[in-house]
């Protein structure tokens, strides 16, 4: 396993994730799920993100018909165009942009089924996913249908509805909108740029150099490199998303992102987590909200997915998200490989070993 940074790439990604900012100030308020909110992220990043916001409240109409404020980014449209065609190997904002602006309406479809079935239908071989790409977006009927039968609201369903009615003017309308977000996002990510360089050839430099525990140890364990297939790893930077990692593991393409203060942040939950009877407290406090305690219930049911999780609950996948990243912070779950991708599983070793603190602290009778 190597890493390679790709910092050409990763300003690209934090470009075509840029307006998804207009949301984190709201999310951030409306969740409130980690209680270690305030000790881990910095003032800084919320300055970042409250600048954002600004700059990108006079686009907002535009913004929410491109990127789903009710959803995670699974069902945005460029989330869908990109995992169909990669950023891997642009240099530019433009370059990428020009690509997909020349996509004919039967690729954006390609795309868009292919993205869509990429997450519900993992079980497939890559081959027999190709040929039933092609066959549902060539078929107007087969295509509706495949739509329709999605589990997920009918607003959702409505927007990819419209995407596929007329993909052409729907990807030139974006081209439009990237187009002129563009130098808003230059301005806010060109400070960044000198440390996002060097951090990433520092973290690349130390994750090949230490090898398969490298990335088990800069994360304390959170993420285990046994998850990752062998095999060269692209790395991305994000500023945009600075406090998350995000793992896409495909056969043919393997990367990570990784947000910028992500490595002091695992730090700092290392430090909030090493006094036992403060994790005990946390892990108990993370089980005593009913929403967050019923998520867990569904991960041990075997449930991975977040707009299935929020569908089910009746609440945001935003909510969910968070939910999810306090339960990773307090490792009462844990990264695992699945047969075609990455799953939440629950650290049933972690919850044996407080129970039995618990009962030590309590002095549970023999």
């Amino acid at each position: 396993m190597r890493f390679k940074f790709n910092f050409e790439e990763s300003k690209i990604y934090d470009f075509l994730y840029f307006p998804r900012m207009l949301y984190y100030m709201e999310e951030f308020q409306e969740t409130k799920v980690n209680e270690n909110f305030d000790e881990i992220v910095s003032e800084e990043y919320l300055s970042f993100v409250r600048k954002a916001e600004e700059k990108l409240k006079p686009f907002s109409d535009e913004i929410e018909i491109f990127y789903m404020k009710q959803y995670s980014s699974s069902y945005d449209f460029i989330e869908l165009i990109s995992r169909k065609y990669e950023i891997i190997g642009y240099k530019t904002e433009m370059e990428y942009i020009n690509m997909i602006r020349n996509l004919s309406e039967e690729d954006i479809k390609n795309a868009i089924v292919y993205s869509i079935m990429l997450s519900n239908e993992e079980h497939l071989h890559e081959d027999d996913k190709i040929r039933k790409v092609e066959d549902i977006s060539s078929n107007k009927e087969k295509l509706l249908s495949f739509i329709k039968e999605l589990p997920v609201d009918s607003g959702t369903k409505w927007t990819l509805f419209l995407m596929v009615e007329s993909p052409k003017e729907y990807m030139n309308r974006y081209i439009n909108l990237m187009t002129g977000l563009l130098p808003l996002f230059n301005e806010i990510y060109s400070p960044f740029e000198n440390e996002i360089r060097e951090y990433g050839k520092h973290l690349v430099d130390f994750l090949n150099e230490n090898g398969e525990k490298g990335l088990k140890e800069i994360t304390y364990s959170v993420i285990d490199s046994k998850i990752l297939s062998s095999g060269d790893i692209n790395l991305f930077i994000s500023v945009v998303f600075s406090y998350a990692v995000s793992l896409f593991d495909k056969e043919e393409i393997k990367y990570i992102v990784w947000g910028l203060r992500m490595e002091e942040a695992f730090r700092k939950m290392k430090e909030i987590n090493e006094n036992k009877i403060v994790e005990r407290v946390q892990i108990f406090k993370n089980l005593g909200d009913k929403t967050r305690y019923e998520v867990l219930k569904l991960i041990a049911e075997g449930e991975t997915s977040v707009k299935n999780i929020a569908n089910q609950l009746g609440v945001s996948s935003a909510t969910i998200s968070y939910h999810i990243n306090n339960f990773l912070t307090s490792k009462i779950i844990k990264f695992d490989k699945g047969k075609n991708k990455l799953n939440y599983v629950i650290d049933y070793e972690l919850l044996e070993e407080v129970i039995k603190g618990l009962k030590d602290d309590l002095r549970f009778p023999e």
